[in-house]
C-alpha cells in the first residue's frame, strides 16, 4: 500500500531530496545539489510517497501567489511508475490547493510528462518556454501547462505544475 504524506520531518526531507536527484537528474548528471538552483520565491511545500517504508515518489511545489501553485518536481521511481503514485500524489496537491482556496496550479512540464498531466486535467498554457542547455542537449524540451480548479467547488484553485527535473 502507498501512502502519500507532506513532508515535515528532515529524514522525510532527505529521503525526497535524494528520490528527486536519482530520478531526474542523476541520469543527466547533473550535481547533487543541482534542485536549489530550481528553487522560486514562495512558501515550497514536498509530499513523499512511501510504500514498505520506501520513498517511491514526490513532489515539490510552491505557493508563488495567493491563490497560485507551482508544482515544481514531480517524480516516481522507475520500478513503481504505472501504478497511479504520481496520480496520487497531484490529487493530494489539488486536495491540499482546495483547502487553501487556490485557483490555479501551473507547471513546466517535460516532454515525456506532458501527457500524464493532460490526463490530469491541465492544458497548455500561454507564454515563453524557459530553455535549459543541459536539458536540450538530452532531448527534452517543455510545455508551460496549467489546470484551474472547477469554479463550483469551495476553493476555486488553479495549479501550475513545474515538472520533474524543471
Amino acid at each position: 500500500m502507498v501512502s502519500v504524506a507532506i513532508v515535515t520531518t528532515a529524514d522525510a526531507a532527505t529521503r525526497l531530496d535524494e528520490l528527486l536527484w536519482v530520478v531526474l537528474w542523476q541520469p543527466l548528471s547533473l550535481p547533487r545539489d543541482i534542485r536549489h538552483t530550481f528553487s522560486l520565491q514562495g512558501k515550497e511545500f514536498e509530499l513523499l510517497a512511501q510504500e514498505n517504508g520506501q520513498a517511491v515518489g514526490g513532489l515539490v511545489a510552491v505557493w508563488t501567489g495567493g491563490t497560485e501553485i507551482e508544482l515544481r518536481h514531480l517524480a516516481v521511481v522507475s520500478h513503481a511508475q504505472g501504478r497511479g503514485i504520481g496520480r496520487n500524489l497531484v490529487t493530494e496537491l489539488y486536495r491540499i490547493a482546495k483547502i487553501k482556496n487556490c485557483r490555479r496550479i501551473h507547471t513546466i512540464a517535460r516532454n515525456t510528462s506532458g501527457e500524464f498531466f493532460r490526463r490530469l486535467g491541465f492544458q497548455t498554457a500561454p507564454g515563453q518556454v524557459p530553455e535549459y542547455p543541459i536539458f536540450i542537449e538530452h532531448g527534452i524540451t517543455f510545455e508551460l501547462m496549467e489546470r484551474f480548479m472547477e469554479q463550483d467547488t469551495p476553493a476555486n484553485c488553479t495549479t501550475v505544475a513545474r515538472a520533474a527535473g524543471d
